[in-house]
């Protein structure tokens, strides 16, 4: 596979491929092959690549849809997968209708040994400046879409990736990010038999707290989950109290969803399919106010800022 080392470059300390220019190849050159055995081939050749950067410690395992690259033991990857297969299958299962695995190639999981690494390869897909919060795992949703965790124990890992594997399998919809995170914390959940979701007295004054006219609009863009303070938390949290009430009919949970998108935060889905505005939503968990989305607030701070539109749909945490 010559042709693609023209578009793979070192930045960061990793080979980093021109994935839109791998497309445009493809699609000129490889019509006629079998398309799901091509893209398997090519990320092969980009995790050889990622591991000889890595070192020798690392070692690839693969299943029927993953491959992962890890410096723990074949046990720890051979558990992660099995666990990665059967939770694939009881997302598509729970989320029949809105989650999808159409496309070619395998999931890809790169598992860095320790957190120092983990950031200096994510660090190359955000803003060269500002405040992001902490984490230490993400799916990563550009080019070839795939996941990135720093070594924890097994069920820290399962929980991670259940949460990222949901995010890969909505990734189809343009879907607003509170909805993808709230259905991705209620996945987690299920798969990882995690306690059920409360509102605690303590959690609910400190949201009570927290939001306000102004904090409601980063929740509904997404801007409210990478804040660096307790905004981040209590965004999971809210998004998961959200996807849970509307979820309780699914079938109208399902044609939201699927018509909602992340320009308007699902507001004109939600009053096509549930007959009111999300500020509704909020309203019977804070009372009365200002909670509906308000995109026009969202496109002036973005243009104060010079940020663009599409970064808090990229990196899904």
């Amino acid at each position: 596979m010559d042709w693609l080392e023209q578009y793979i470059e070192i930045k960061n300390d990793f080979p980093r491929l021109d994935w839109e220019n791998i497309y445009k190849y493809t699609d000129d050159h490889f019509k006629d092959a079998n398309q799901n055995e091509l893209w398997c081939d090519i990320s092969n050749e980009w995790m050889k690549r990622v591991q000889k950067t890595l070192g020798s410690e690392y070692h690839k395992n693969e299943t029927d849809n993953f491959l992962v690259i890890s410096s723990r033991g074949e046990k720890y990857s051979t558990l992660l997968l099995e666990f990665m297969e059967r939770s694939r299958n009881n997302i598509l299962k729970h989320l029949n209708g809105i989650a999808s695995d159409e496309g070619y190639g395998k999931h890809i999981i790169f598992n860095f040994k320790d957190i120092d690494t983990y950031y200096s390869y994510v660090s190359h897909y955000y803003p060269e400046s500002g405040e992001f919060g902490l984490s230490s795992g993400m799916y990563i949703n550009r080019g070839y879409g795939h996941f990135v965790l720093a070594e924890e124990d097994q069920s820290y890992a399962e929980t991670i990736t259940s949460h990222e594997l949901t995010h890969a399998l909505l990734d189809h919809i343009p879907i607003p990010l509170w909805l993808n995170e709230g259905m991705a914390v209620n996945m987690e959940n299920i798969l990882t038999n995690s306690a059920p979701l409360r509102m605690e007295n303590e959690m609910y004054e400190r949201h009570k707290k927290f939001w306000n006219n102004e904090t409601i609009q980063e929740f509904w863009s997404g801007e409210s989950f990478s804040r660096p303070d307790e905004g981040m938390e209590l965004s999971y949290h809210l998004a998961q109290l959200a996807v849970f009430s509307l979820s309780q009919d699914y079938k109208v949970f399902k044609n939201f969803t699927n018509s909602a998108h992340f320009d308007d935060a699902g507001e004109k889905s939600a009053q096509e399919n549930y007959g009111g505005s999300l500020g509704a939503l909020i309203s019977q968990y804070f009372g009365e106010g200002e909670w509906m989305p308000k995109p026009e607030i969202w496109e002036q701070k973005r243009s104060n800022k010079s940020l663009g539109s599409d970064a808090p749909t990229q990196l899904l945490g």
